[in-house]
């Protein structure tokens, strides 16, 4: 993780490092990532990068958390403008993430990422930043779980309300994979629909006691 020196850094100066940083992680695969190069684009010096980051992981660390802090935003926005609905939050959720990476740059950054995503090292690279994001999960979801319309699933507690979010977030994920390997944006809104239907109302039949 991000040192608590660059964390004390202004606003619009953690910006030009990100920015730079995003700008790199999108022009070539992870393996490939020049530390020199961000530091030379976002104009500080070397000695200064290493108090700010152990290595380039650290930087794809902080991208991410960055980016789950966004998705966490318009999470708690959709289900507060929506009076609870989580099917509005997650379709909506669904129809950003499109939105952002039809990008070219935000397209070519999580390519890149997605590319290395099973891979040893982009796991024990981003194992602290892991940590933070499951840290950042759980105070999500007990926050949806808390301003979600109780009407809308059937009485469950925060286990099993984890688990069906999990399956929800799943869909989402498959998608936007699916994005990246070529399906057109009408067919993944087809396929997200049908995989979030089957979530409302599951696939067995109704017996006389479900009715």
């Amino acid at each position: 993780m991000p040192t608590e020196r660059f964390y004390r850094l202004p606003e619009e100066k953690k910006r030009i490092i990100r920015d730079a940083a995003f700008k790199e992680f999108a022009r070539v695969p992870i393996d490939k990532v020049s530390i020199n190069q961000i530091i030379k684009e976002a104009d500080i010096s070397r000695g200064s990068f290493y108090t700010y980051f152990e290595d380039k992981w650290d930087v794809l660390g902080y991208i991410f958390e960055e980016s789950q802090a966004r998705i966490h935003t318009l999470c708690s926005i959709y289900l507060e403008e929506s009076g609870g609905d989580i099917w509005y939050m997650l379709e909506r959720v669904m129809d950003c993430l499109l939105e952002t990476c039809s990008e070219k740059e935000k397209f070519d950054f999580i390519k890149n990422a997605l590319s290395h995503a099973s891979s040893d090292e982009l796991v024990s690279g981003l194992s602290g930043s892991k940590q933070e994001c499951d840290r950042l999960n759980d105070e999500l979801l007990r926050h949806i779980f808390s301003h979600y319309n109780k009407e809308q699933l059937r009485p469950m507690e925060y286990r099993e309300f984890f688990a069906f979010f999990q399956l929800a977030m799943f869909a989402i994920a498959v998608e936007i994979k699916s994005f990246f390997e070529g399906t057109s944006v009408e067919e993944i809104r087809k396929s997200f629909t049908l995989r979030i239907d089957i979530l409302r109302r599951g696939v067995c039949p109704l017996t006389s006691g479900d009715a």
